[in-house]
């Protein structure tokens, strides 16, 4: 019994990695900016653990981040780093949930608190995160946050001025996480809208991929601004017609500035792929070349499911076009010129 709370004590507000992306890597260096921090981090390959175990450095994701390895326990047995964490943040691409956490039993996260880092929904299941968590491991909804941006892992590593919003319906955990995330350079605040700050982290990674095919395009800044407000209106309907919230205000940072931030910059993934679409590539081409994935390829997917099922495909114009362009080889130009005439 005495060595049970030990290791109870040990592993006590523990927080657990499950991801080596670059968000990933940019959520360690957050946490171990706290000099009296550790983490438990669980990455894939056995030569990414060996290199952060030894370097300090991610191999393949923002290498130029220098960790402290002596604070961190870098593994690639997952259950073990379940185990030995109390809060585990997920920050792997949706696409890939199934994959690392189906092979789990279903009390695996039981008196875990769960943190979602992954702005996407579940492949083939028209679900968020969270809904996944609860569906599949019996994860509380009390026990569960968001951490949303606007926020850029490669701006994080070079400790530029972030914020992000941690949200839960569970108010103190959020303000526990938010705490736990806070540094000189990455400031926090919390909200209770969790379904609204979720959906909209996958909604505006549509919307990117329709400002990256506009880019694509050469049709320039002005029509992007536009797009971009009429993306905003989108979401706000979206959001109000299924998950309607009080006290929600659609310009705070978490929902306009997180959709921005990815329609803009030049890191965005989402806007990239569009770019490539509008050039000619393929989908499936460009994860090959880049090695990465756009969120807002699988979740146009899941949009158009749903709101197929819902009867208001009407109400999404922008992104059942980005569906259209990916899914059914619509023609870029064509598709975007009909919502330049008849949407925006």
């Amino acid at each position: 019994m005495g060595n049970a709370n030990q290791r109870q004590a040990m592993i006590q507000n523990m927080i657990g990695i499950i991801g080596s992306g670059s968000w990933a890597t940019a959520i360690v260096k957050i946490l171990l900016e706290r000099s009296s921090r550790k983490v438990n981090w669980w990455v894939r390959s056995e030569e990414t653990r060996e290199k952060i175990a030894r370097d300090g450095r991610n191999p393949r994701h923002l290498p130029e981040a220098v960790l402290d390895a002596g604070r961190i326990q870098v593994s690639t047995d997952l259950r073990g780093v379940i185990a030995d964490s109390t809060h585990l943040l997920l920050a792997i691409p949706s696409a890939y949930l199934h994959q690392v956490l189906d092979p789990l039993p279903e009390t695996a996260f039981a008196g875990k608190k769960i943190i979602s880092a992954i702005k996407g929904s579940v492949p083939d299941c028209v679900t968020s995160v969270s809904v996944y968590m609860q569906q599949r491991f019996g994860v509380s909804h009390d026990d569960i946050c968001v951490v949303s941006g606007p926020s850029h892992a490669e701006e994080v590593c070079r400790e530029m001025p972030t914020f992000l919003t941690v949200a839960s319906a569970n108010i103190a955990l959020a303000d526990e996480v938010a705490a736990m995330l806070r540094c000189r350079y990455l400031h926090t605040r919390t909200t209770a809208d969790i379904d609204g700050v979720e959906r909209c982290g996958l909604a505006k990674n549509i919307y990117a991929i329709a400002a990256g095919i506009c880019q694509g395009l050469d049709y320039g800044d002005n029509l992007n601004a536009v797009l971009t407000a009429a993306a905003m209106r989108e979401i706000h309907n979206l959001l109000d017609h299924n998950l309607p919230f009080p006290d929600r205000n659609i310009y705070d940072s978490y929902y306009m500035g997180d959709l921005v931030v990815t329609c803009w910059s030049r890191h965005s993934r989402n806007r990239a792929l569009g770019e490539a679409v509008a050039k000619g590539e393929k989908p499936a081409e460009v994860f090959a070349r880049t090695g990465s994935v756009a969120e807002g390829y699988y979740s146009v997917k899941n949009l158009h499911q749903l709101a197929t099922a819902q009867g208001m495909l009407d109400k999404v114009p922008i992104a059942e076009t980005v569906y259209r362009i990916l899914y059914e080889d619509a023609e870029p130009r064509a598709a975007m010129e009909y919502l330049i005439d008849n949407v925006f």
